[in-house]
C-alpha cells in the first residue's frame, strides 16, 4: 500500500489555502487600481471638453464642418482618447471617429453635461456646446468623448507586473520556507523513529530503546517515551517469565526428588502429569501470544479501511472537480475561438470603411471646389467633365467597397451567430462553407493556403449549423497552425454530399501530417504539439464532442507522416428537395 507523506498533506493544504487568499487579494487589488484608472481617465475627458469645447462651438455656429473634422481628428491623438462623436443642435452626426458606443446610447436630454456609463468596455463624457452670444446662450450641438477599457488597462501595466511579481516573490518565499520547516520538524524525525523502530529485536529488548535527538519537547519525544516504556514493560515481563521457569525447574526438581522416594509406578505418573502441565501451560502462552497478535491484525485491518475509505472520497472530489476543469476549459476555448473571429472581422471591415471615408472626402473637396468656380462664373467644360470623371470614379470607389464591408458583415454574423447556437436551421450546404472560410480571411490572408470546396449546390438540409460551423472553422484553423507551420503553402479540400438522412463530409489537407502516436491521441483533450508555444490541446477534442455528443454522429482520423491530414465525419440531418425553400442560404 502506498503511504501518503503527512509533512506533504499538511505542506499542500497550507499552501493551497495561501494561494487562493494571495489570488483573491491580487485580484482585488487589481480591480480597485482598474477603478481608479477608469475614474481619472473620465476626469481627463471632462477636462478635454472643457479644453476643446470652445472651438467645437465656433466652428459649428460657423458651419466649419472641415474644421470640426479637423479637430476631432486632433482630439484622436491624445491617448486617453479613443473616440468622438460631434453633433449638430438637429441630434445629426456630422463627426464620429474612433471607438464609440451606439448612437441610441446617447442622452435624449442633451442640456446638461453627464457621464456615460461604460458599454462593450467603451465609456466616456457628453456635453452640451453653447454659443455666447450678445449676451445669449444657444446650444449649437454637443460633443461625446470616450475612452476604452484598453487604455485604463495600458495604464495599469506597470502596477499589475508589480503586483504578480511580488506576490509571485512572496508565494515562492513561503513554500521554501515551508518546505524546510516541515522538512526539518517532521519529515526528519518521522524517518528517524521509523528506522529505530525497524531495528527492533525481540530477543534483546533493552538493546531496542528509541533516541530522538532533539525532539524531547514535542509530541516526537512523547512518542518515543511511550515506545520506550512499552519496551521497558515487556523486558520486566520477559525477566519475570524467566524467574517463573526457573521456580518451575526448581519445583519440578524437588517434586522430582519426592517421587523417587515413593513407588516406581506413583513416580512414574507424577512424572506424566508434569509434563502434561508443562505443556499445557505453553500451549497457554502460545494462545495468549496468538489472541494477542489476532486482535493486532483486526485493529490494523480497521484503520486500513478507514483510511481507505477516506481516500476514495477524496479521489471522487478530485474527479469531479477535474471533470468541471475540463468543461470550463472548452466552453472557454470555444469563445476565445469567436474572440479571434471578431477581431479579425473588424479588422478586415476597418479597411473598406476607411477607403469610403476617403472617397467621401475627396468627392466633398470637389463638389466644395466646383460650387467656387460656379459662384465666381469661372466654372470651364473642362473643369466640369473631369468633376464628372472623378465624381463617378468615387461613387464606384464607394459602391465597391460598401459592398465588400456589407458582404464581411453578413459572412460575420452568420458564423458568430450560428457558433453561439445549437439551434436546427436550414442551409444551403454549398454557400454555407464559402460563408465561414470569408469568415476566415483576416486569418487565411496572412497565409498561402488554398481552400477548395466539392459540393453540390443545390444541396439543402436541416441541421444544427452552429455545430458544423464550428467544426470546420477548428479543422481549418488546426491545418493552418500545425499542418502548414513550415510550409509555404498548402491546399485544403472540402468535400460535402447528401446519404440517406445524413451529411457526410471529407475534410483533408496536404500538411505535416501526424505520426502513428500523434494520431491515437489526436482527439484526446489538453493533447498538443505546441504547448510550449500556448496550445491548449482542446481543438480536436472540441470537434470530436460536436461531432458525437452535439451532432450525434461519427467522426475519424487518417494520417501519414509528412501527407497530410484527412477527417471523415458524418451525422443525421434531413435532406430538403430541392423545390424546399431553405430559411437561410448562407448569404
Amino acid at each position: 500500500m502506498q503511504i501518503k507523506s503527512i509533512s506533504r498533506t499538511l505542506l499542500t493544504r497550507v499552501l493551497s489555502v495561501y494561494f487562493v487568499i494571495t489570488f483573491i487579494v491580487t485580484c482585488a487589488h487589481i480591480l480597485g487600481e482598474y477603478t481608479n484608472t477608469k475614474r481619472n481617465i473620465a476626469i481627463e475627458l471632462e477636462n478635454q471638453h472643457n479644453t476643446v469645447s470652445g472651438s467645437f462651438t465656433r466652428s459649428l455656429w460657423e458651419f466649419n464642418q472641415p474644421q470640426v473634422e479637423a479637430l476631432a481628428e486632433g482630439i484622436l491623438s491624445i491617448p486617453a482618447i479613443g473616440g468622438i462623436i460631434v453633433r449638430d443642435d438637429q441630434g445629426q452626426v456630422i463627426v464620429e471617429l474612433g471607438l464609440t458606443q451606439p448612437l441610441a446610447l446617447l442622452p435624449e436630454d442633451t442640456s446638461s453635461p453627464r457621464t456615460l456609463e461604460e458599454r462593450n468596455g467603451v465609456f466616456g463624457h457628453f456635453s452640451p456646446l453653447v454659443f455666447e452670444f450678445a449676451g445669449q446662450s444657444t446650444q449649437v450641438g454637443d460633443v461625446a468623448l470616450y475612452s476604452n477599457r484598453d487604455v485604463a488597462i495600458d495604464r495599469l501595466k506597470v502596477s499589475i507586473f508589480f503586483l504578480v511579481g511580488n506576490a509571485v516573490i512572496k508565494t515562492t518565499f513561503l513554500l521554501l520556507l515551508f518546505t524546510i520547516a516541515f522538512q526539518r520538524m517532521l519529515t526528519r524525525p518521522m524517518r528517524e523513529l521509523t528506522q529505530q523502530i525497524e531495528q527492533f529485536q525481540p530477543d534483546s529488548p533493552e538493546a531496542s530503546f528509541v533516541d530522538l535527538k532533539g525532539q524531547k519537547d514535542n509530541e516526537f519525544g512523547l512518542l518515543e517515551q511511550a515506545y520506550n516504556d512499552l519496551i521497558e514493560r515487556l523486558k520486566n515481563y520477559q525477566d519475570d517469565l524467566r524467574m517463573t521457569q526457573e521456580k518451575l525447574l526448581y519445583a519440578n526438581r524437588r517434586l522430582d526428588e519426592q517421587n523417587d522416594l515413593l513407588e516406581q509406578e506413583v513416580a512414574r505418573k507424577t512424572s506424566g502429569m508434569s509434563k502434561l502441565m508443562l505443556d499445557l501451560e505453553e500451549r497457554r502462552v502460545e494462545l495468549e501470544r496468538r489472541q494477542f497478535e489476532l486482535e493486532r491484525e483486526i485493529q490494523q485491518r480497521k484503520l486500513t479501511e478507514a483510511t481507505l475509505k477516506r481516500t476514495n472520497e477524496r479521489l471522487r472530489d478530485s474527479l469531479s472537480t477535474i471533470q468541471q476543469a475540463q468543461a470550463q476549459l472548452v466552453q472557454s476555448e470555444k469563445l476565445a475561438s469567436l474572440g479571434g473571429l471578431v477581431a479579425g472581422i473588424a479588422h478586415d471591415v476597418n479597411t473598406p470603411i476607411g477607403i469610403g471615408v476617403t472617397a467621401t472626402s475627396f468627392l466633398a473637396d470637389r463638389v466644395e471646389a466646383l460650387a467656387i468656380s460656379l459662384d465666381d462664373q469661372t466654372l470651364t467644360q473642362t473643369q466640369m467633365k473631369r468633376f464628372v470623371h472623378d465624381a463617378r470614379e468615387s461613387v464606384q470607389l464607394l459602391e465597391n467597397n460598401l459592398h465588400r464591408a456589407r458582404e464581411l458583415m453578413a459572412s460575420f454574423k452568420e458564423v458568430a451567430v450560428d457558433q453561439s447556437s445549437d439551434a436546427l436551421r436550414d442551409i444551403h450546404i454549398e454557400p454555407y462553407i464559402h460563408n465561414i472560410i470569408r469568415s476566415l480571411h483576416p486569418r487565411l490572408k496572412q497565409t498561402k493556403v488554398t481552400i477548395q470546396v466539392v459540393c453540390d449546390t443545390t444541396l439543402k438540409a436541416r441541421c444544427r449549423a452552429g455545430a458544423l460551423a464550428q467544426i470546420l472553422t477548428n479543422m481549418i484553423l488546426n491545418s493552418v497552425i500545425h499542418g502548414f507551420e513550415d510550409k509555404p503553402e498548402g491546399i485544403i479540400t472540402i468535400h460535402a454530399e447528401a446519404g440517406e438522412e445524413e451529411l457526410r463530409f471529407t475534410f483533408e489537407d496536404d500538411g505535416l501530417g501526424l505520426s502513428e502516436e500523434g494520431l491515437a491521441h489526436l482527439f484526446d483533450p489538453f493533447f498538443t504539439t505546441k504547448a510550449d508555444r500556448g496550445g491548449s490541446g482542446l481543438g480536436t477534442h472540441i470537434i470530436y464532442t460536436l461531432v458525437k455528443d452535439t451532432l450525434h454522429g461519427e467522426i475519424k482520423a487518417e494520417s501519414v507522416r509528412g501527407k497530410g491530414l484527412t477527417y471523415h465525419f458524418k451525422f443525421p440531418a434531413k435532406i430538403l428537395s430541392e423545390d424546399s425553400e431553405a430559411t437561410d442560404s448562407g448569404f
